[in-house]
C-alpha cells in the first residue's frame, strides 16, 4: 500500500530542498512517483492530502489510469510554528495514524516521498523479511552522524525519546514498510516524542518529521522490536548531485531512489506519458558530473585562498583533493548501467 503525504499551506516555511514557489510542483512529484510504481509492477500511489480540491484540479489534466489514489489527510492540532523547516514533513504522523485503523491486516504499508522513483519492483526478500520482522527501514546514520556531529545529533534524538538511547541511530523519513501492527505499534510510541519534540523544538539542531520518529523507533527496537534495514539491501538510496558517499553505480542498482536535491527534474519528468528509467538516469548522470565538477571548483578556490605559496616541486593537499575530486567523474561503468536500464525500459515497453 504505497503512500505520500501532500500537504500544502502557502503560510508554511517550505522544505529547505525546494527553492520553487508552486507548491502543486508535490503533486506532479507524485504523478512521476505513481507512473514508476505502475510501470514496475506495484499498486497505485495513495496521496493523503490537506487539499484534496487542489490536489483534484492538478491532476485534472493527468490521463485517469496515471492518476493517483486521493485521500483526505485528518489533520490534528499542533502547537507547530509553521516557520518550522519541513513544516509539511511534521504530518506525515497524521498520515500513519489514519492509515493505521483502516489499512488491511494483511497489507504492507510503504511510505514514500514524492520525490522519488520507483526503477524496479521491490525484491521479494526484502519484502518477506519486513512482513516476518514488522518493519523494514531506512538508517541513515552514517550519512547524517558525520555530517552535523554525533553528540549533536544524539542529543536531538535524546530530547525527543525522554531519555538517554543504547544505540541511537537516524532513520531517513523517505521510506517506510511495515505491517499494520507495527505501524500502530510506531503511532504510539511516537505521540508522545512528537509532544517532547514541540516542546524543546526552540533547542533543537534538527527539525522535521525524521527526529521523532527516529527517536521512537530507536526506543522500538529496545524494548525488542526486530526490523530489516533496507538500505543495505539497496532498495532505496538517497542521491544528491555530485554525491560522494556512494558511487553512482551502487544509485543505479537500487529499487527506489530518493531525490532531493533534483526535484526539478522529477517534475519534468512526470510531463512524459509513460516513466522511462533509462531517461531520467541519463538527466541523472549528467547532473551528477555537474555537481561533482562544482565540488572540484569549490575545493580549488578554497586552496587557493587559504593555502600560502607551496614550496617549488610541492602541491598542497587541497589542490590534490581537487584534483581528485574533478577526477571522479562516472565514465564507461555508468555508460554500461544506462544501457542495462535502456533494456530492461525495452523489455518493459514489449509486455
Amino acid at each position: 500500500m504505497p503512500c505520500s503525504l501532500v500537504y500544502l499551506d502557502g503560510g508554511a516555511a517550505a522544505s529547505p530542498n525546494w527553492r520553487g514557489k508552486d507548491p502543486t510542483s508535490y503533486v506532479r512529484q507524485a504523478v512521476c512517483l505513481n507512473r514508476s510504481l505502475l510501470r514496475a509492477g506495484m499498486p497505485r500511489l495513495n496521496i493523503y492530502t490537506n487539499a484534496v480540491d487542489t490536489v483534484h484540479s492538478v491532476l485534472a489534466a493527468v490521463p485517469e489510469n496515471a492518476r493517483p489514489v486521493v485521500h483526505e489527510l485528518e489533520t490534528t492540532h499542533t502547537a507547530l510554528p509553521k516557520t518550522t523547516p519541513f513544516y509539511a514533513a511534521h504530518f506525515k504522523l497524521d498520515l500513519m495514524a489514519q492509515v493505521a485503523k483502516r489499512m488491511p491486516r494483511d497489507a504492507l504499508f510503504l511510505l514514500l516521498d514524492t520525490d522519488m522513483v520507483a526503477l524496479r519492483p521491490l525484491g521479494r526478500g526484502i519484502v518477506d523479511r519486513a512482513a516476518t520482522l514488522g518493519a523494514g527501514v531506512f538508517d541513515i546514520s552514517d550519512q547524517v552522524f558525520p555530517a552535523y556531529g554525533s553528540p549533536r545529533v544524539i542529543a536531538d534524538l535524546e530530547i525527543a525519546a525522554g531519555r538517554s538511547l543504547v544505540n541511537p541511530r537516524w532513520y531517513g523519513g523517505e521510506f517506510l514498510l511495515c505491517t499494520a501492527t507495527f505501524l500502530q505499534r510506531l503511532v504510539d510510541q511516537a505521540r508522545p516524542c512528537f509532544r517532547r519534540y514541540i516542546d524543546e523544538i526552540g533547542h533543537l539542531n534538527h527539525h522535521g518529521d525524521e527526529a521523532f520518529i527516529s527517536a521512537a523507533l530507536c526506543l522500538l527496537v529496545e524494548q525488542g522490536q526486530s526490523v530489516v534495514e533496507v538500505g543495505a539491501y539497496q532498495a532505496v538510496g538517497r542521491h544528491w548531485p555530485g554525491n560522494t558517499h556512494r558511487n553512482l553505480n551502487w544509485f543505479s542498482r537500487c529499487e527506489f531512489l530518493h531525490l532531493p536535491g533534483s526535484k526539478a527534474l522529477i517534475e519534468r519528468e512526470a510531463r512524459y506519458a509513460e516513466f522511462d528509467p533509462a531517461r531520467l538516469w541519463r538527466a541523472l548522470s549528467y547532473r551528477h558530473r555537474l555537481g561533482q565538477i562544482r565540488a572540484a571548483a569549490k575545493l580549488l578556490v578554497q586552496a587557493f585562498m587559504r593555502t600560502p605559496a607551496p614550496d617549488i616541486g610541492e602541491q598542497p593537499r587541497q589542490v590534490r583533493d581537487a584534483r581528485d575530486a574533478a577526477a571522479i567523474i562516472p565514465g564507461e561503468a555508468d555508460a554500461s548501467r544506462t544501457r542495462n536500464l535502456q533494456a530492461e525500459s525495452g523489455r518493459a515497453g514489449g509486455r
